[in-house]
């Protein structure tokens, strides 16, 4: 029976007002349920944003709904699951994300309330004195030229890694992001659409390559057959780097081989894979056995010895028709 209300409870077209006895509900499961609904009553949510269980509070949290005190109440809740939900918010106050961006592990993600912010907003979050704060503005990627570039030369590597992606950032200063901040922020780097084909090789060919850097190489359109190789190292990147068409042919060849599907799949879809061995990899049809003396296929309903629509054995006697 709970399974039954719990689908009522997620059911967009079940009234609300069926379901709010949920609340008081000694099941965690459909307290939950009601603390997704989109119509959830402010009060409800009051009292959920009580409840014992973190992941009640959690789903809470992730309401689109809820108004901005609630956001205030679970922005300071214990639960670090229950934090994010605010922090996602696309409403949520600035005062509160900067709060948050403080007290819980966001990570250089575009959270769509940074993403909507208008320009004075921006120059406000990019001057702000707390590095993580400043992570958050710099994952836009519509930055003024001259606030990318200051956000670049961020003397913290989670604020740089943050804005390494962006586009137009020269080669100038990919490299010397890289070079100052290493491993903390190459794959930022090796992401950036703008990457030379130059420093793709160099990142590819360090000493201690990073191997998400080296995904990022795999697939990158200005890799060239020298950054490609390094990459097949990594079992991740090979998948990628298989389909490239800058890697040699004799790579892709022997990557046909390989233990791998998913790199054998990609490397045969690779289009600078020879002719003359992806006509090998297809295999030659075979001529039909019991065909006309035309040498045509037979369809399936008319092949010797097949029943037809007429019965068993009508195979014959339409071929002789």
């Amino acid at each position: 029976m709970r399974d039954t209300w719990h689908r009522a409870a997620r059911n967009p077209a079940t009234p609300v007002g069926a379901v709010l006895r949920f609340a008081a509900h000694p099941s965690p499961w459909l307290r939950d349920a009601l603390a997704a609904r989109p119509d959830l009553p402010p009060h409800v949510g009051r009292r959920l944003a009580e409840d014992p269980v973190p992941g009640v509070r959690a789903e809470l949290a992730g309401n689109p709904a809820i108004d901005e005190a609630l956001m205030r109440v679970l922005a300071a809740d214990g639960g670090h699951d229950v934090r994010h939900g605010p922090a996602h918010h696309p409403n949520v106050p600035l005062d509160v994300l900067t709060h948050l961006a403080g007290t819980t592990r966001i990570g250089p993600v575009l959270l769509p309330r940074i993403a909507g912010a208008s320009p004075e907003e921006v120059a406000g979050l990019a001057a702000s004195p707390a590095p993580e704060v400043r992570m958050l503005v710099a994952a836009r990627r519509d930055l003024p030229p001259g606030r990318r570039d200051a956000l670049a030369a961020d003397p913290d590597a989670k604020v740089v890694a943050s804005v390494a992606p962006h586009p137009g950032l020269s080669e100038a200063r990919l490299r010397a992001m890289a070079d100052r901040h290493g491993g903390r922020v190459v794959a930022g780097v090796a992401a950036n659409p703008d990457a030379p084909s130059a420093l793709l090789e160099d990142l590819a060919r360090r000493e201690r390559a990073v191997r998400r850097a080296l995904r990022d190489i795999a697939g990158h359109r200005n890799a060239t057959a020298r950054a490609l190789l390094p990459c097949l190292a990594d079992e991740r990147a090979r998948r990628v780097a298989a389909g490239h068409p800058a890697l040699p042919e004799q790579a892709i060849v022997e990557l046909l081989g390989d233990g791998d599907r998913q790199v054998v799949e990609a490397a045969a879809a690779n289009p600078s894979l020879p002719g003359a061995v992806m006509s090998r990899l297809v295999p030659r049809a075979r001529p039909a056995q019991d065909g006309p003396s035309s040498g045509g296929a037979l369809a399936p309903s008319v092949r010797r010895g097949s029943p037809g629509p007429g019965g068993a054995g009508t195979g014959h006697s339409r071929l002789r028709s």
